[in-house]
């Protein structure tokens, strides 16, 4: 997956600025913890690889024409991948919950460069991405926790 579709990410939703001085959170030191974590609400394209109380590694699969379900990151991000080429592309839609249900705010079709990519994620609100390409994405996302949660 590309980085492009992660500076899409990183400017399509941004949760507010929660890790600046976060309290001592079940969210952000559990992550899985809240049913909105991508790992609990996607937990067949994202997998838990490492976890201690400073950061939390993703492994993230998204097969060729499949959705995400709605899920967060809380925690600020650093993602690594490999572009999918001319073959790829996406859809990044965001969310907003009103009463009490996610309502589509926005999306946009995002097509990839190739090559390998690092870039730095802030949290990100509620959204979805489906893989409207031809070929399979996998990429690696290290979330950061604040360092209340290693006390």
């Amino acid at each position: 997956m590309k980085m492009r579709i992660f500076a899409a990410l990183v400017l399509a939703a941004p949760m507010a600025s929660a890790q600046q001085n976060p309290a001592p959170d079940q969210t952000f030191c559990d992550p899985d913890s809240y049913p909105y974590d991508a790992v609990a609400a996607a937990p067949y394209s994202h997998r838990v690889v490492f976890e201690d109380a400073h950061v939390r590694v993703l492994e993230i699969n998204l097969p060729a024409l499949a959705t995400e379900p709605i899920h967060i990151h809380a925690l600020p991000s650093v993602l690594m991948g490999e572009g999918g080429g001319k073959d790829a592309k996406f859809r990044y839609t965001t969310y907003r919950m009103e009463a009490g249900n996610f309502v589509e705010v926005e999306h946009h079709d995002i097509q990839p460069t190739d090559g390998y990519r690092a870039i730095w994620a802030p949290p990100e609100g509620p959204h979805s991405i489906t893989n409207i390409g031809q070929v399979s994405v996998k990429f690696t996302r290290i979330e950061i926790k604040p360092e209340n949660c290693a006390r």
